[in-house]
């Protein structure tokens, strides 16, 4: 009798029996040599053609710095290698990011490549293609497919995944949002949670099957509802607002078809529904006197994820979408503001952004809160940041308490929008929320409404995304500048927190490029000349959470 023999003695007998003829061989180590020696010749002859890029060796300088830069006196002994280390090992990623996004595969192969890969089928590792010229951003789809977000084990697994030289992420929302409303409550503030769905919670039918019946949620997603409600936090479900009457008022896809947000009719129906959410829980003082009217505009622009794809710009794979906005107007015919004596403050990520926010390109005047503001009639104060919803705005609110801004007095609701991914993605710092009076500081600022000239040593500078790794074209660096001087006078100025364009349309600017010990020119300009106009966009900070309770100043590097 013949034993037949089993897959995995089959697949054991099969490989370990590989027949390689020697020519092929030969052409394997042949092409294998060629594709490690002709590489490199060929990125050396690129850059000796551009010598106006920054070259390997200018970039390989900033391996060296974290090893010669000063530690804190108060680090010694093997805790000091340990940090030396991570500097090291941070740098060197950087490094590492540096030449694959500067060799000529990259620049000149990415684009045509790309194309390919979608006639296939196939996108990249941030977006996913979806039916009828539709496309999903990944970490959107992660939080729908991906484990638990309250799971213990996951949670485990996301703090063990931090680098080295990262401050690992508390994964928790329910203990963050917890914190956050007892910190209001202690002040007598309403908290409401407005956790807004992404595309594939309300549109399966464009990635999954039309079996699937909206909204979808991750499989925490009930045991995360209950646990806000059994600690008392108000919680408003924009995603079942949507799935249950969004698409009884307008007979039109919810989302852009190619960008993460919704379109501006969806965003419009939640504000209208969380304004009577608002008034059913919270008595507003009433003020006839403040009378909104809105006006229609109709804005055309090319979404971000599209843009993800990094096709060249000329590309027409994917089109211009066109929507109509509605920009919410003063009773003196001008558009709204946001007021900070006002009883309502909303804390919003891009979401609340997108039609707010000229610089996203969809638009102004138009946003979450301008149309909160005019389904309620009265006046809302906004804290607004591109990305990072779990804890970028709380940061900032956090920030102004300690440096002697009390951003919540008055205030009797403060909502809280964010992302649903924030839930599997995000980072939940317990943040404190302390009132503190002015605190003195050696920092420097221009006087109000100026600004300066000055050289300067960077000490120390946050890192800018790699363009297209993020859906926001615009990033915003930190930098801490010290020897500061007039660039006339040579008059010593200290040292200084400065914020500055490190990305603008997915293109890095100069400030990106700097490396700690570099010696700048530079203009410095009044913080609050420019607050309105740049806060709300997307901003990487320093390591340095102390040096971010600095009072900021604007910094433009000189030509």
């Amino acid at each position: 009798m013949i034993n037949k023999l089993n897959r995995e003695e089959l697949a054991r007998l099969e490989v370990g029996n590989t027949t390689v003829s020697p020519a092929l061989a030969r052409t394997i180590v042949c092409c294998f040599l060629l594709i490690i020696f002709v590489v490199p010749i060929l990125q050396m002859f690129f850059d000796f053609r551009e010598p106006e890029r920054e070259t390997v060796v200018t970039a390989l300088q900033s391996l060296v710095v974290p090893l010669a830069a000063d530690t804190p006196e108060q680090v010694v002994g093997f805790a000091r290698i340990i940090m030396k280390n991570s500097l090291f090992l941070e740098a060197m990623n950087d490094f590492e990011k540096w030449l694959e996004e500067g060799s000529f595969l990259h620049t000149r192969l990415l684009s045509p490549g790309q194309k390919i890969l979608l006639s296939l089928g196939y996108g990249n590792e941030k977006v996913y293609p979806g039916k009828d010229s539709w496309l999903f951003y990944r970490p959107d789809m992660d939080y729908l497919m991906g484990p638990p977000f309250l799971d213990p084990v996951h949670q485990a697994s996301r703090v063990a995944s931090s680098e080295l030289w990262e401050k690992a992420v508390q994964p928790d929302p329910v203990a963050a949002i917890k914190k956050f409303n007892a910190q209001l409550s202690s002040r007598g503030i309403e908290l409401v949670v407005v956790a807004t769905p992404v595309k594939a919670e309300l549109h399966p039918e464009y990635f999954y099957s039309s079996e699937f019946h909206p909204p979808l949620q991750n499989s925490s997603w009930d045991e995360f509802v209950v646990s806000l409600k059994e600690a008392g936090v108000l919680f408003f479900d924009a995603a079942s607002v949507l799935a249950d009457r969004g698409r009884e008022y307008y007979q039109k896809p919810l989302y852009l078809q190619t960008d993460t947000h919704w379109r501006p009719e969806a965003m419009e129906q939640v504000a209208r529904e969380l304004a009577a959410f608002i008034r059913k829980h919270i008595t507003l003082s009433a003020d006839d006197r403040y009378v909104l009217s809105r006006q229609q505009k109709k804005v055309m622009n090319r979404g971000d994820i599209d843009v993800m794809l990094r096709l060249t710009e000329s590309s027409d794979i994917y089109p211009e979408e066109e929507v109509q906005i509605q920009q919410v107007i003063t009773s003196s015919q001008e558009l709204w503001q946001a007021s900070s004596d006002a009883e309502l403050l909303l804390l919003g990520d891009s979401f609340s952004n997108i039609y707010s926010l000229g610089g996203m390109g969809w638009g102004e005047g138009a946003g979450f809160g301008e149309q909160l503001s005019y389904y309620l009639q009265a006046p809302i104060d906004m804290i607004l940041q591109n990305d990072a919803g779990a804890y970028a705005t709380r940061e900032v609110l956090a920030r102004e308490l300690a440096r002697g801004k009390d951003r919540l007095e008055n205030k009797k609701v403060v909502i809280w929008q964010f992302a649903s991914r924030e839930l599997t993605s995000g980072d939940w710092k317990m943040i404190g929320m302390d009132f503190q009076e002015q605190p003195e500081s050696d920092f420097y600022t221009p006087s109000p409404g100026t600004s300066v000239t000055v050289s300067a040593i960077v000490a120390s500078i946050s890192r800018s995304p790699v363009p297209g790794s993020v859906p926001y074209k615009d990033n915003i660096v930190s930098l801490h500048l010290e020897d500061i001087r007039d660039l006339k006078s040579g008059e010593p100025y200290g040292q200084a927190l400065v914020y500055g364009w490190g990305m603008r349309g997915n293109n890095l600017m100069p400030l990106a490029r700097l490396r700690p010990g570099e010696q700048i020119e530079i203009k410095l300009v009044d913080w609050d000349l420019v607050q309105r106009e740049y806060s709300s966009y997307r901003r990487s900070t320093l390591d340095d959470e102390m040096l971010e309770l600095e009072l900021p100043v604007w910094g433009e590097m000189l030509p």
